[in-house]
């Protein structure tokens, strides 16, 4: 099973669309990007989704007991670090809160070392997501990476991939993750943005579109 995540959701329209295609997860923006949302807006947004669908707030470089406040709080099930967030940061997040937490890991291209540096930083995770490094840029860049820079990491985790999805590349990439056996076991889902937006604002046939192409491959 793939796992889905709209994430950047921001408006009740958004919600609506959420309700009715139903992915696994819905995720609410807290760092300053043109999606950012307020706790305030995130607890009314939540309390309009259909309970079955999980929602995740996204973080770059937030103080940890705020972190921490968001799940606790009920506003996130799961908590998304995708700044600069180490091992330390995410050991005292996990003695905060029972939440779920995903590591952003930004891949860079020629730099294995650096990615297998990341990828040790952020082992107390519970999950990975890849995406892709853009300079002065913690995420939302709506640019894939090549999945040969996973080639040479210790994934032992469930991972979600990132980075410029659409639903007129989401079945070939799903394809190519699915055809490697050493990624596979761990291939979790997939996490979608800007790739799901017309204008800046989440778009619901897109979204419609985006959930038919996985379904079609599945």
């Amino acid at each position: 099973m793939i796992h889905v995540k709209f994430c950047g959701l921001r408006r009740p329209e958004d919600i609506e669309a959420v309700n009715r295609l139903q992915p696994d997860f819905a995720g609410f923006v807290f760092a300053k990007s043109k999606r950012q949302i307020t706790k305030e807006q995130a607890a009314e947004l939540k309390r309009k989704l259909d309970p079955k669908i999980k929602t995740v707030a996204v973080l770059v470089n937030m103080p940890v007991e705020e972190a921490a406040a968001l799940a606790n709080n009920g506003i996130a099930d799961l908590l998304q670090l995708h700044g600069d967030e180490d091992a330390a940061y995410i050991a005292k997040l996990k003695t905060l809160t029972e939440a779920k937490i995903i590591k952003a890991i930004r891949l860079r291209s020629g730099e294995p070392t650096a990615n297998a540096g990341l990828l040790a930083e952020a082992a107390q995770a519970d999950y990975y997501l890849f995406d892709t490094f853009i300079p002065d840029a913690y995420g939302g860049t709506g640019k894939t990476f090549s999945l040969s820079l996973l080639n040479n990491l210790s994934i032992d985790k469930p991972f979600f991939l990132a980075g410029g999805l659409d639903a007129d590349n989401i079945a070939e990439i799903i394809r190519q993750v699915q055809e490697d056996a050493r990624l596979l076991p761990y291939f979790y889902g997939v996490d979608v943005s800007g790739g799901i937006e017309t204008d800046g604002y989440k778009d619901a046939a897109k979204m419609e579109a985006f959930m038919k192409a996985i379904q079609q491959i599945l």
